[in-house]
């Protein structure tokens, strides 16, 4: 009997699950990086703890079933496709799709709508019967959508620019610590980055310090963040006109949604500013069903039965 391994692969941390027989394991979860800039030891090394992890939760034979951040680029799929196999040592089944289409999946049960995902990167992706449209996912030197990776260059450019005496960034110099507990020291700040073996997940890290000075008001972060969320109102009416939706149905996943209270209000604000007439919905089911459910909707191989009754998280 096959066993089926769900797995929601984001840029920071995995989520995934076993069915087999009908059942379905608690969810599971592992450190892990988006697989586009991941180094080659880091990479096998998840895919080691990963493999371990599932054999104590069932038994071979595999189906691989992934939605990871990253793999929109064959040469990349390929690349986790044969650590996966060396981790297990022997030839797996293995599908790996883009994390944006197994998380709209997820949210949306096969609707036709917009999935905004803003966790340690981010990406709008949107659906109208056979047509879909991707927006972003450059990464955060490009994209200025709200992501933890963007919040968190935007948090150390502050403190930079506090380090060198600019007067209007004195709060970030003086309230910044580092990972190590340290203060700001330019030497070390950019040292930590460059020698990152992922400067988008170390850049995430200090996403929190942003908005926590958004909490508090600070000019700078509340500057820096409303522009940012204007930026993805602005994407999303554009998303729902080029896929001719008058209402669409939205969803959002990712950190910056879990994770930070305001922002699901901050955002809808920002789209009725712009007089979009939107569908807010949540998620139907955890993102980590959403390679499961997308195989599902396209092999029929499994009982929709056990997609009934989960519990959004």
């Amino acid at each position: 009997m096959t066993s089926y391994i769900s797995i929601d692969w984001g840029g920071t941390n995995l989520k995934g699950i076993v069915c087999a027989n009908g059942e379905v394991s608690e969810v599971f979860e592992l450190p892990s990086g988006n697989i586009r800039t991941v180094q080659n030891q880091q990479l096998m090394k998840i895919c080691q703890d990963l493999y371990q992890l599932v054999t104590e939760l069932s038994d071979p034979p595999y189906k691989w079933l992934i939605g990871a951040a990253g793999a929109g680029n064959q040469s990349v799929i390929n690349l986790l496709k044969v650590a996966i196999t060396m981790a297990a040592g022997s030839t797996q089944d293995i599908e790996i799709y883009p994390d944006y289409l197994c998380n709209h999946a997820a949210a949306l049960c096969g609707s036709d709508g917009i999935l905004s995902v803003n966790g340690t990167g981010s990406i709008l992706f949107g659906v109208n019967a056979e047509k879909n449209i991707r927006l972003g996912g450059w990464g955060y030197l490009f994209d200025k959508t709200p992501s933890g990776a963007y919040f968190g260059k935007k948090y150390i450019e502050a403190v930079l620019m506090g380090f060198e005496g600019h007067k209007d960034y004195e709060y970030y110099y003086n309230t910044y610590i580092g990972p190590n507990g340290e203060k700001a020291n330019r030497h070390e700040i950019l040292g930590q980055i460059y020698s990152s073996p992922s400067a988008q997940n170390y850049l995430g890290i200090f996403s929190k310090y942003l908005t926590e000075a958004y909490d508090a008001n600070e000019p700078k972060a509340k500057a820096i963040i409303d522009s940012s969320i204007k930026s993805l109102s602005e994407s999303i009416a554009y998303l729902a006109l080029e896929l001719e939706l008058s209402k669409p149905k939205i969803s959002g996943s990712g950190g910056l949604w879990d994770n930070w209270a305001p922002f699901k209000n901050l955002v809808k604000t920002a789209c009725q500013t712009r007089g979009l007439q939107l569908e807010w919905q949540e998620r139907n089911m955890p993102l980590v069903y959403g390679p499961l459910y997308h195989y599902y909707r396209t092999s029929g191989e499994i009982d929709i039965n056990i997609f009934s009754n989960k519990a959004q998280k």
